[in-house]
């Protein structure tokens, strides 16, 4: 390696990167695409009637409650409405940041689902709720960050059709209705491989449903007894799929997903990525997308083409974790600009990636 001190700008130029094969693993976002609230007819009236009478720090008060549809029908109601909707600093921000995203609440259909200020939250938030590592994603039915490996290992953070909700957790079709739902947008997911989805089905979240079982059944011991999930009724790889999901913690994973060795007991994720999409977070002042590192990868790449010493191995995988699985999840992981400098210093194949990196472009 060259002796040469690589200034931040440069590690993050020679070993970031934002990997294709994860970010079309979930909902894809064209963020040259801006859903428009605020298009008004010309003969559109100027006030907002008697709301006119309140100042503009109640109004803000008031709407910062209301949903990206609401918002939307007050934009278009009058001028003043246009105005006020437009000034809001929490829909302001999410304009400006996440206006893209827009887009895909509508077609989900979810755009009455949350207040503005919920979603605002989630820009000023950076970590997973499953695991606390940083989350480059969002879960449209919870408006709650989730980074891409809980996506795969986590099944609460799982979708699932409404039909397998209702057999799988006891429910009625009018208990249903209690259930947060989206529409699936059509495209291709790979979570955890590529699959084309071009019919849009309702889905709802496996933790939600699980949450609405226990209200209704009182336990997940009563939920079986009233329910057995009789493996002679179904094929066996449905009776796996349907117990994973009554499985699914409730709470934060009590360990490292990366540590979480779960070849050949989880089935595959049928509906993954389809319920996420990637969202920004708005840390020490600056908008931030997430960073992966390329060194991660060419680890995993020199293990299973040339494999790595014990030594080595000893060092970068947990005692008892198989390490072909760490060091494929390792790839996974995304990191803040903060938490990707801290990652660098330690990153075994960090070195050689910028060293090569650095000589191919200069």
């Amino acid at each position: 390696m060259t002796e040469r001190n690589f200034s931040d700008d440069e590690i993050f130029l020679y070993l970031s990167h934002r990997p294709h094969y994860i970010l079309d693993g979930v909902i894809s976002v064209d963020e040259s695409t801006k859903l428009v609230f605020t298009t008004i007819q010309r003969e559109c009236r100027s006030t907002l009637g008697q709301l006119d009478n309140l100042p503009l720090e109640i109004l803000h008060e008031s709407f910062r409650y209301l949903d990206l549809q609401s918002l939307s029908r007050l934009s278009r109601v009058s001028l003043r409405g246009k105005a006020v909707v437009e000034s809001l600093p929490v829909y302001r921000d999410l304009a400006k940041s996440a206006g893209h995203t827009f887009e895909i609440l509508n077609r989900a259909r979810i755009l009455s689902l949350h207040s503005v200020t919920t979603l605002h939250a989630a820009l000023y938030t950076e970590r997973c709720i499953s695991c606390g590592a940083y989350g480059a994603f969002l879960l449209l039915l919870s408006a709650e960050r989730c980074c891409f490996l809980c996506l795969v290992v986590n099944q609460s953070l799982w979708m699932l059709p409404l039909p397998a909700a209702r057999e799988c957790f006891g429910l009625t079709k009018q208990q249903l209705k209690a259930l947060p739902i989206m529409w699936s947008i059509p495209g291709k997911y790979c979570v955890p491989r590529s699959k084309s989805r071009q019919r849009s089905i309702r889905l709802t979240s496996v933790k939600a449903a699980k949450e609405l079982a226990l209200k209704v059944h009182g336990s997940i011991e009563a939920l079986e007894m009233k329910h057995p999930l009789d493996p002679q009724a179904h094929p066996a790889f449905k009776t796996d799929m349907l117990t994973w999901y009554r499985q699914a913690p409730l709470c934060p994973l009590s360990q490292d997903p990366l540590t979480i060795n779960d070849v050949g007991i989880r089935p595959d994720n049928v509906f993954g990525g389809m319920g996420a999409i990637p969202f920004p977070s708005l840390l020490n002042g600056g908008t931030e997308q997430g960073l992966w590192c390329r060194g991660c990868e060419m680890t995993y790449d020199t293990y299973m083409i040339e494999g790595l010493d014990v030594s080595t191995l000893s060092r970068l995988v947990p005692q008892g974790c198989p390490a072909d699985l760490f060091l494929l999840r390792v790839q996974y992981r995304a990191w803040s600009k903060a938490g990707f400098l801290q990652h660098a210093k330690h990153c075994h194949s960090a070195a050689a990636v910028i060293s090569q990196r650095w000589i191919g472009l200069t």
